[in-house]
């Protein structure tokens, strides 16, 4: 693999959420932090501590548009809202990448910012996630599914071994 001298550069993006295109709406989203939840240990043989991995820490998404969206915020509570976020993104000097994000899971806030007049009425959706995908240039970099076990990064389940001892 080949990887480009100059950093790619996100030039555009589209989420889907539930279905609804938001492209032109959309003006920001964050992704969810993919960070494990870690305890330090130190047993009596040990000259140090190390930091455990107990799991991951909750995935959380949260998108900004330029719209008050009763479509938005009728999925408040929902717990099986499917995301797609789809982006170009570009060295200088290369081929466009794809990249494709597949999410779901709980739409947990909705938050509606100030409204002056002539201004836009912005809101943010917050959702935490059951299930995430990342996919670049066709290739799956990271699946992360909270209920069935997986925590994969470039193919490799890590969780592999766990999933077999509960039999799933």
């Amino acid at each position: 693999m080949t990887v480009p001298v100059l950093p790619r550069v996100l030039k555009y993006f589209n989420i889907f959420v539930d279905g609804i295109p938001y492209q032109a709406k959309c003006e920001s989203v964050t992704l969810p932090n993919l960070s494990l939840v870690v305890e330090n240990y130190r047993g009596g043989g040990m000259d140090g501590s190390i930091e455990v991995d107990l799991g991951l820490e909750t995935l959380t998404l949260s998108m900004t548009i330029s719209d008050c969206s009763p479509e938005l915020m009728a999925l408040l509570g929902r717990t099986d809202v499917d995301i797609s976020l789809r982006s170009s993104m570009q060295a200088q000097g290369t081929p466009a990448e794809g990249v494709v994000i597949t999410m779901r899971g709980l739409c947990k806030g909705f938050e509606m910012a100030e409204w002056q007049p002539g201004g836009k009425a912005t809101s943010t959706a917050t959702f935490t996630l059951q299930y995430f995908k990342y996919v670049q240039k066709d290739v799956e970099i990271v699946e992360i599914d909270v209920l069935n076990l997986i925590r994969k990064f470039n193919g490799v389940n890590q969780l592999a071994d766990h999933r077999n001892n509960l039999g799933l």
